[in-house]
């Protein structure tokens, strides 16, 4: 069989963009398209392997420094570890699946330490097959997220200000979606009964003391007195310099009502 690099470098283009979109959606990484899109021409890159007669040893540490490479590339080195150590069994995975396509089809085809090469007609079957079993994949995602979030709605939030944790019980409202306006970051509701449990008053901290905006149906607008605090923590999941407002009212049995921030994320990502 005649290999053709430029298939070879499609193929591999292709095949690590897929990949990196779906191990981004497990992880629950912020996607930044032109640092995807750089990962996965170092997969099409790597492609050419294929060529090479090194030593296996060589082979491996070749293969870890490329892995690690375009993972840091493709979402930066939060997480790296574990965001390289899914994006290799997704590997794995999509590899044996498309040598059971191979044999099943009794398409000709070459492999090469891990490297498979097939001919431009097979290429767009399988590229087919992998955008549908992408899409197959992302909804059920999607759907196991849901179901998390469902049992993740209520429970204990620790508030960091100042280096000190404050415990509040916490509600997860999907309709809040209020943020301090200069940074961006999701604002948190302290009631009344919780805000009597602080040793301070939001302007007794003035050089972490906000004033949020917001709006509600049936009033035009409003301000909160808030701070911004070192971290908001709720069942594992952290959003650093996020605001707690001050909401002069009571939620029933729950002292905070969270942003619903912390209803999303991967479906691995505090795992």
């Amino acid at each position: 069989m005649i290999i053709y690099g430029e298939y070879l470098f499609i193929e591999n283009f292709i095949v690590g963009l897929l990949l990196l979109l779906l191990t981004g959606k497990l992880m629950g990484n912020r996607t930044i398209l032109r640092r995807i899109l750089a990962a996965s021409i170092l997969c099409g890159l790597s492609g050419f392997l294929v060529f090479t007669a090194i030593h296996p040893l060589v082979d491996g540490i070749t293969r870890l420094v490329t892995l690690f490479t375009v993972v840091y590339v493709a979402f930066g080195r939060s997480y790296l570890l574990k965001t390289a150590a899914i994006f290799m069994v997704l590997t794995f995975l999509s590899g044996g699946a498309v040598m059971a396509l191979l044999l099943w089809q009794q398409e000709p085809a070459i492999t090469h330490q891990g490297i498979v090469y097939i001919d431009i007609i097979t290429y767009f079957r399988l590229l087919c097959f992998g955008t549908l079993a992408f899409g197959f994949t992302y909804w059920f995602i999607r759907f196991l997220r849901g179901a998390r979030a469902q049992l993740s709605i209520k429970g204990k939030v620790c508030l960091i200000i100042e280096g000190t944790n404050y415990y509040f019980t916490a509600f997860v409202d999907s309709g809040n979606s209020l943020r301090e306006p200069s940074t961006g970051k999701p604002v948190v509701l302290l009631d009344k009964k919780g805000a009597d449990k602080l040793p301070f008053q939001a302007r007794e901290v003035p050089a972490r003391y906000v004033i949020i905006p917001y709006k509600t149906v049936g009033l035009n607008h409003g301000f909160l007195e808030g701070l911004r605090t070192d971290t908001v923590i709720f069942e594992e999941k952290k959003v650093d310099g996020a605001c707690v407002a001050f909401y002069d009212g009571e939620f029933d049995r729950y002292e905070v009502l969270l942003n619903r921030d912390f209803l999303e994320g991967g479906l691995l990502k505090n795992a």
